[in-house]
């Protein structure tokens, strides 16, 4: 078993001159022999603080190259990061901090946060990041590493929060066993080389599970580059794709959207020839910008279906549609009856409830949460709530969550078949359909749609072009309603319990 602490030290041994970490907006170049003795310095002053191993601490920071350094810091002192949101609320990384027993708590953030933590009487000691590490230079120096602990196979290593949709966060714990799988993934199903030709843009947040392991450690474990990026604006990530050589990134729908609309507009003035493979997850990708993505953006595409808890589980190279992907090669998959045990398979093109075999790579369950735990951890196997079905080539296509099913008239409706069609609308940059309470169909199909910047919608020209697809009659939405933007939380996820109480009134 390899720990992520393992891997890096490996690193370090291997490519001790080449860039581990470029954060162009600083003017900050480490190799992977300076980011080792980095993590180690601040390993000692941690540890001389009263910091030990298995001990949580909370991480509250944009990032940053510095970031990086406490989170690896912490990790190889044997203490458990808990890597939190930034932009949620004072009081919600309080008490979340509160739940989850932290014995520290590491903050880039206004005092606010510390103010609230220090209120809700959690006990956890405040760290402001800049007095551990600034411009990645560690603020103290205490002589020798200190010993690096003994690490069990499913013992904690990191902790991610779920997105929240519906509630505070969960917190899912990542064993140490996790990092390995986590990264040959990223090297065997999506491509990233061993070697020192990676240079991996980090446009994915740290706090997401994808953003750290996918990203940061698989760059880092296969003796390439992360490049930091501490906010996003596309044109300027276009830009360091240009000035670093990026080969790789990974992204949301959301932002590769924005990053093919840039590149566009840019046409030949930038130079994107580097890049060889465009990752992204987080979310279903629409076909029309999926079409947009291939079109503008060079680099092979790899469409990737996971969650917090099991990762990776299905992916497409080469993605005709957003929807549809193979499991990897790591990963087991089964689609079972909704509501039924994890053995109910159903037959192929037969709907049901997608669940992934809880595998090295999966989370060991929520801090705290026994009951929220044995609620998605059944007899070995993980349930995603995510509707999805089987074809007969073997491919699974995502339906959608199985809470956001619409019944109407009596018929099942999952809100992405209708959204697939109304997002290749002219003038839609976004669409989201729920269902609403009917006293006629039981609930009514009803889309919610945002325009683009500069264009006029209505229901009528909506209606029409519903109307003039593929989409069966019964499911084409009964209600329009044109918003300026949709309620999402921290991780850009849609609210639609939120939608649903904002379009009712």
């Amino acid at each position: 078993m390899q720990t992520v602490n393992e891997m890096l030290r490996r690193a370090a041994s291997r490519a001790p001159d080449h860039c581990a970490l470029a954060d162009p907006a600083r003017g900050l170049r480490l190799t992977h022999a300076e980011l080792h003795t980095r993590v180690e310095a601040v390993a000692a002053r941690l540890h001389a603080d009263g910091l030990r191993p298995q001990q949580r601490v909370a991480v509250v920071a944009p990032n940053s190259a510095d970031v990086i350094i406490a989170i690896l810091a912490l990790h190889r002192l044997g203490a458990v990061p808990a890597l939190l949101n930034p932009r949620l609320k004072p009081a919600e990384l309080a008490e979340l901090i509160k739940r989850g027993e932290m014995a520290a708590a590491v903050l880039a953030v206004g005092q606010q946060v510390a103010d609230a933590i220090f209120q809700s009487g959690s006990g956890a000691r405040i760290v402001f990041l800049g007095d551990l590490v600034r411009d990645g230079e560690p603020c103290d120096s205490y002589g020798a590493p200190v010993d690096d602990p003994q690490r069990e196979p499913a013992q904690p290593a990191f902790i991610f929060y779920t997105s929240g949709t519906t509630g505070l966060p969960k917190a899912a714990i990542i064993p140490q066993r996790a990092a390995e799988s986590r990264v040959l993934f990223m090297s065997t199903q999506v491509g990233l080389r061993h070697g020192r030709h990676n240079v991996v843009l980090g446009l994915m947040p740290l706090y997401h599970v994808v953003g750290f392991f996918a990203v940061l450690v698989a760059a880092l474990a296969l003796d390439g580059t992360y490049v930091v990026v501490e906010e996003f604006r596309p044109m300027d990530a276009l830009q360091l794709v240009q000035q670093e050589q990026v080969t790789s990134l990974f992204a949301t729908p959301t932002h590769l959207d924005a990053l093919a609309a840039a590149a566009a507009q840019a046409g030949s003035g930038l130079e994107l020839g580097s890049l060889r493979h465009v990752t992204f997850a987080g979310a279903t990708m629409p076909d029309a910008v999926l079409e947009t993505v291939h079109q503008h953006l060079p680099g092979e595409k790899v469409n990737i279906y996971g969650t917090t808890e099991a990762m990776n589980s299905l992916y497409m190279r080469q993605p005709k549609t957003g929807t549809e992907m193979a499991p990897g090669f790591f990963s087991e998959v089964r689609i079972v009856r909704i509501g039924g045990s994890v053995d109910e398979v159903v037959a192929n093109g037969e709907e049901g409830e997608l669940i992934v075999a809880a595998s090295d790579s999966a989370f060991v369950g929520y801090l705290n949460q026994p009951q929220a735990t044995a609620e998605k951890l059944q007899d070995g196997w993980y349930r995603t709530s995510d509707a999805a079905v089987r074809t007969p080539e073997g491919t699974v296509r995502i339906l959608g969550r199985v809470d956001d099913m619409i019944i109407s008239g009596g018929e099942n409706i999952h809100p992405s078949e209708v959204e697939r069609v109304l997002g290749t609308a002219p003038g839609v940059a976004e669409v989201v359909v729920i269902g609403l309470a009917d006293q006629r169909w039981g609930q009514s199909v009803t889309a919610c749609v945002v325009p683009r910047p500069g264009e006029t919608l209505s229901a009528d020209a909506l209606d029409a072009f519903c109307r003039s697809s593929e989409l069966a009659d019964f499911k084409r939405p009964k209600r329009y309603f044109i918003l300026e933007q949709l309620p999402k939380n921290a991780l850009n996820k849609v609210l639609r319990r939120q939608l649903v109480q904002q379009v009712s009134s």
